[in-house]
C-alpha cells in the first residue's frame, strides 16, 4: 500500500509541475499572439499607405511634400 501512496504522491507532484508549466506556456503564447496580431495590423496599414500613395510628383515642390508625409509616417515605426 506505502508503494502505490508512493507513485500516486509522484504522479500528483509531476502532474502539477506539468500544469505549472502549461500555464506559463500559456501566458508566454498569449502575449506573442497579441504582438504577432499588432505588427500585422502596423503592416497592413503601412501597406494601405503606400497602396494609395499618390504617384510620384514630376515637380520639385510636389517631391518635396511627399517626402514629407512620407517621413511623417516613417517616423511612427
Amino acid at each position: 500500500m506505502s508503494e502505490l501512496q508512493s507513485t500516486f504522491a509522484l504522479i500528483k507532484s509531476k502532474a502539477e509541475a506539468r500544469q505549472s508549466d502549461l500555464e506559463q506556456t500559456l501566458t508566454v503564447a498569449e502575449k506573442f499572439w497579441d504582438n504577432v496580431n499588432s505588427v500585422s495590423a502596423t503592416l497592413k496599414e503601412l501597406q494601405d499607405n503606400v497602396t494609395n500613395a499618390e504617384p510620384p510628383g514630376l515637380e520639385v515642390d510636389s517631391l518635396h511634400v511627399q517626402q514629407d508625409v512620407l517621413e511623417v509616417l516613417f517616423s511612427w515605426l
